[in-house]
């Protein structure tokens, strides 16, 4: 049991006895709960099941290995579950990085050169990044790590996660149904207003909550 909270049923999954993430999944089917929350998408039985379980009205949380929320699709339909069934029981996929929280009492405003200013451009988008600053009128300034008593001098306290989001729309299910590729995904996702982790990271940096290195190391 990891977390003890009223209202949540656990079961610790264990393959040496036979009590793995399908055997508990259906056991867990038969108490009809509201959500279901699996720790890891591992093997097909498993993502069947899961889906399964979705279509039949219960709320399937879980979490999967991959590089971006577009690239969960093909690794999920790599276990060979049914597209059709898979794209009428997704939602939505929700990726994520952790990245260092720059010091609040110490982080030190810059304004970008010309040459950090489209580096940060190309790295979100020139296009997206030209409508970004039209939106605006403020000027844009960066933060860089300085160090003090209350961040141990290491000018990071804390971290903050940057995140991206590929909706289970119409379009997407039917790119489910064709197996497109992750760049097909990629591409209509962006046309519905998708944020990516990186875009997001540059954002996080633009107001001063991380600096552009956290964004490039952990998104690049």
């Amino acid at each position: 049991m990891e977390i003890v909270q009223p209202g949540l049923r656990q079961v610790q999954a264990n393959q040496r006895i036979g009590l793995g993430f399908p055997e508990v999944l259906r056991a867990f089917l038969r108490s009809d709960p509201d959500v279901i929350l699996v720790g890891e998408m591992r093997d097909r039985v498993t993502a069947g099941v899961a889906v399964e379980a979705s279509l039949t009205g219960h709320l399937v949380l879980s979490t999967l290995q991959a590089n971006s929320a577009a690239e969960t699709v093909p690794r999920l339909l790599g276990m060979d579950i049914d597209s059709y069934a898979f794209a009428d029981a997704l939602r939505g996929v929700l990726a994520q990085r952790l990245v260092k929280r720059l010091c609040t009492h110490c982080r030190a405003p810059y304004a970008p050169t010309p040459t950090e200013w489209e580096q940060v451009s190309d790295a979100y988008g020139h296009d997206a990044f030209a409508l970004r600053t039209e939106r605006t009128s403020s000027e844009f300034m960066l933060h860089r790590a300085m160090g003090c008593a209350r961040c141990n001098g290491t000018g990071y306290r804390g971290r903050v996660a940057l995140h991206e989001i590929l909706p289970g729309s119409g379009a997407i299910a039917t790119l489910i149904r064709q197996r497109a590729t992750i760049v097909e995904l990629r591409q209509a996702a962006d046309r519905e207003g998708m944020t990516t982790v990186l875009q997001d990271g540059i954002e996080k940096a633009l107001q001063g909550i991380t600096d552009l290195g956290q964004v490039r190391s952990n998104c690049l």
